[in-house]
């Protein structure tokens, strides 16, 4: 059995389950944000349920209109805030930052875990060596009044990586290199591991910019194996945590491996308004550049403020370009600003809003007008998705995204001396 397949089974109260095979299964911890929370407890009460289940297994986090930005938010968040205090559910986080970022930030996410959650990017988590995957709100009121739900054990697709980065390449660039020559329906269903010697070799926060994105490729969740990076992030994290490693059997196990070597992936663009149709960005130089959009639950890591502040480092935005940095946490945050990264993007013209969301999906700080053109590390370049439907939002690494903005139109940040 695949190491997925196993997590799944132990969930399940099984010794084994088959590749196809749907069975009820029992969540480690479930993610509700303050879109879904509201939702969901409002379905749970139409079923006919009046209690959680299991509300020490349940995390809610107020993540994409937070602090409120309509009277209606504030109806739906004290709604929220008075039926999670009924339910005697106790880890709440509001104003800390994107779900998918504190939750592998505060221990929720480990090897061998399974994780439910009411949105699509809770694949992030999948890094951690553990099965993580979105559900619809209905299914996740089903859990909240039975404290299981059922699962489809997905066959399993393994990228194997290898080969050296050029310079201003990144894991984001991978993620687009794998749409492009995949599509976006590359692995519908499935999970998809990433593995090989470049893998191993990447930071915590690389591997869940890869798991991140596998959800815009059709994926169930993503995976990669536990080794020392694993260990030592859940043993900063959540010290106290016990946790099993799963491991994968054979190679049969698989339902194809695929070899990708980076060598000659270059810093890409994907454009709108399909996350397929990628191109370099060093032959995107004529496309300007109205807003930079950065931080999200792909981006927003301290990680990605390191990058993008050696590059806007004694710059300044474009006359035409302003930027909206929205970090993923309030830790990254405040280590942004111990740091001097925060000082260095302010004072190139930047604006910060708050630990969240931000204008990904539509939120709030940074809507874009018709005609407008964007750059963003999130995952997304949906029409619509960051405002007018007649903008085009254009998808890229932290790195490009601030040479970008810097640029004032698309550039590789490996060529940004040039500009």
């Amino acid at each position: 059995m695949h190491a997925i397949s196993k997590i799944i089974a132990r969930h399940a109260d099984r010794k084994g389950v088959e590749v196809g095979e749907i069975v009820n299964v029992v969540p480690d911890y479930v993610m509700l944000n303050d879109r879904g929370a509201a939702r969901a407890a409002d379905l749970l009460r139409k079923m006919g349920g009046d209690k959680v289940y299991r509300p020490e297994q349940v995390v809610v986090v107020f993540d994409h209109h937070y602090p409120p930005i309509r009277a209606q938010d504030s109806v739906s968040q004290k709604k929220t805030r008075e039926w999670i205090k009924e339910q005697g559910i106790t880890k709440f986080h509001a104003g800390e930052g994107i779900g998918h970022v504190i939750f592998p930030e505060k221990g929720y996410a480990f090897p061998g875990a399974l994780i439910f959650g009411t949105d699509s990017h809770t694949v992030t988590n999948s890094a951690l060596a553990c099965v993580a995957t979105g559900m619809g709100h209905s299914d996740i009121a089903s859990y909240l009044a039975l404290g299981y739900n059922w699962l489809k054990v997905p066959e399993v697709i393994r990228f194997d990586l290898h080969g050296a980065f050029k310079p201003g390449v990144y894991a984001k660039d991978i993620a687009l290199r794998i749409a492009q020559l995949y599509g976006e329906d590359a692995a519908p269903y499935l999970g998809v591991e990433f593995a090989g010697p470049l893998v191993t070799s990447m930071p915590m926060s690389e591997r869940l910019v890869l798991c991140n994105m596998v959800i815009d490729f059709g994926a169930k969740t993503g995976y990669i194996a536990p080794d020392e990076i694993t260990a030592r992030w859940v043993a900063q994290r959540a010290p106290d945590r016990k946790w099993t490693a799963e491991t994968t059997d054979s190679d049969v196990d698989y339902g194809r491996i695929v070899d990708l070597d980076v060598t000659q992936i270059e810093p890409l663009v994907a454009v709108p308004h399909d996350l397929s149709t990628v191109r370099s960005a060093a032959d995107l130089n004529e496309v300007r550049i109205d807003e930079a959009i950065f931080g999200t639950c792909t981006g927003g890591r301290i990680d990605d403020f390191r990058v993008a502040a050696a590059i806007m480092k004694g710059q300044k935005l474009a006359p035409h370009t302003r930027m909206m940095v929205n970090p993923g946490s309030r830790e990254t945050y405040l280590q942004a600003m111990s740091e001097g990264l925060i000082e260095i993007m302010v004072e190139a013209g930047a604006t910060i809003g708050v630990p969240g969301c931000g204008p990904c999906s539509g939120c709030h700080q940074g809507m874009l007008a018709p005609a407008e053109n964007a750059i963003t590390n999130a995952s997304r370049n949906f029409k619509g998705r960051f405002g007018s439907p007649e903008a085009n939002a254009y998808v890229a690494s932290s790195a490009t995204v601030a040479a970008s903005a810097i640029a004032g139109r698309i550039v590789s940040p490996a060529d940004r001396s040039k500009h």
